[in-house]
């Protein structure tokens, strides 16, 4: 018998309000999709298709596809939209929504967004092919209806360095579709709320490990999801969660490029349906779009070598002669390509400086990066070979790499960001022939600003890496 519905399914979707908000595995990977709060909040433009099959081989079981998109409008205004198709049994919902969030930043690295949905249900109910066992049942009688009503959505999110929570509430206005079945009421929504809390936690240099709990349902009971995921060098995620009364739900995904995310999960049943139903599978397809900020190239400068080598002799006479405070500066003031030669043997004279052991001299310009990337900037292509050479004329001389971010997406994304800026620098130095044992290396995220983040200009200078001489 295919597509039947027995009278007890029909009345259980249209009267006592069942799954009215559809079922999702892959929340962690598209949280838009469950708190308007997250529109913007990577500070990406994203967008995911969904699809899920819901307990197959049972007949009716419910089918949910979805698009979203959601981005940054301004530095504190997100807006997104959804559209979504859900057939459950003889009834089909068809949604549009529409997301607006304002985040704020609270002392550095307390953020908080608010976010509020407003949308369109449209249902169609088709009980042709239903079984009934009262033949004067309305609603198999009835036919073929259709009746629609609005639906809101409404979320706050708190991210503080590694640990986030959201709540939000959905079907926040309690409404009825406008369906003529004779005696009864149309598609009533219910208030649902939604909880969700989680931890990033960084195990070494490659694996990020999130604990999580998400919680959904209304006053009559709630669906409480365990969750652990892992993230391999941000490329390879992988998970596995119990959902109570349910069972256990694994999850799987890839990063492609940057641009492009597959993700899959699988839930198992343990109770209930488990003897005739093989489970429940969803995919999800996105792409994120992180955007590029503008660049002021470099002035294009000829420079003699002579004039190089003069540059650099006075600044190391200059250490000779001057008093040396506790913290001096090695004054790198040519960004463009440097070959050391003629005053290698002045160079060397560094060692002789008596100052603490230990003690860092900082360079006066830092590594600049890409926006959400861990790629030098070209104008600090310069800085980097400078650095090559004036360790590998001195090797009393070592180096400390300190990482940085600015202030766009969560902090846990960040430190990751700044490991692998650090990383960028670290291999630089290794392939031109710098020992690792002479390179100290921390990544410290977003937590140490040197430009105010509320400019494009500000946020520049904030995505760097700090290098530091280091004399024994």
């Amino acid at each position: 018998m295919n597509k039947i519905i027995t009278l007890s399914i029909c009345l259980i979707t249209l009267v006592t309000y069942s799954q009215q908000t559809p079922q999702r595995n892959l929340y962690g990977f598209n949280k838009y999709a469950i708190n308007p709060a997250y529109a913007g909040a990577s500070g990406c433009t994203q967008i995911n298709f969904s699809h899920l099959n819901q307990w197959v081989n049972v007949d009716g079981a419910p089918l949910t596809s979805m698009i979203s998109a959601n981005g940054l409008l301004s530095e504190k205004i997100g807006i997104g939209g959804q559209i979504l198709v859900d057939q459950i049994g003889m009834i089909q919902q068809v949604s549009a929504m529409g997301s607006a969030s304002y985040g704020i930043t609270i002392a550095e690295t307390h953020k908080i967004r608010l976010g509020a949905s407003f949308g369109y249900n449209q249902y169609r109910i088709d009980a042709s092919n239903a079984i009934a066992f009262d033949s004067g049942d309305p609603i198999v009688e009835g036919g073929e209806q259709a009746g629609g009503t609005i639906n809101t959505n409404i979320g706050l999110l708190y991210q503080w360095k590694n640990l986030e929570i959201s709540l939000g509430s959905q079907q926040l206005i309690q409404s009825t579709s406008n369906m003529s079945f004779s005696g009864l009421d149309g598609y009533g929504l219910r208030r649902h709320i939604n909880g969700y809390l989680a931890y990033n936690q960084k195990l070494g240099t490659n694996w990020l490990l999130t604990p999580s709990i998400f919680t959904k349902g209304t006053n009559n009971g709630y669906q409480v999801d365990f969750n652990t995921d892992a993230c391999y060098k941000n490329y390879i995620f992988g998970g596995l969660g119990y959902r109570t009364s349910v069972g256990l739900i694994a999850r799987a995904g890839i990063q492609v490029q940057e641009l492009f995310f597959i993700g899959y999960a699988y839930e198992t049943p343990l109770s209930n349906i488990a003897s005739y139903s093989s489970g429940s599978h969803e995919v999800v397809l996105g792409i994120r779009f992180c955007k590029k900020e503008p660049k002021n190239l470099p002035e294009i400068v000829e420079l003699k070598k002579e004039d190089v080598a003069d540059s650099v002799s006075n600044d190391i006479k200059n250490i000779e002669t001057e008093p040396i405070p506790a913290m001096d500066t090695v004054f790198i003031t040519r960004v463009d390509t440097v070959y050391i030669e003629s005053v290698v043997e002045e160079v060397a004279e560094v060692e002789q400086i008596k100052i603490q052991k230990n003690e860092l001299i900082p360079v006066d310009k830092d590594i600049l990066f890409e926006f959400d990337k861990a790629i030098v900037q070209k104008e600090s292509f310069g800085a980097l070979e400078s650095i090559v050479n004036i360790l590998n004329s001195n090797d009393a001389l070592n180096i400390s790499l300190k990482g940085h971010t600015d202030d766009q997406g969560p902090d846990a994304y960040n430190v990751k960001l700044s490991e692998n800026r650090v990383s960028a620098v670290l291999d630089f130095l290794k392939a031109n022939g710098i020992d690792s044992n002479r390179i100290v290396i921390e990544a410290l995220g977003e937590k140490r600003p040197v430009a105010d983040n509320k400019s494009l200009s500000g946020r520049k200078l904030n995505r760097r890496v700090e290098v530091r001489f280091i004399i024994e």
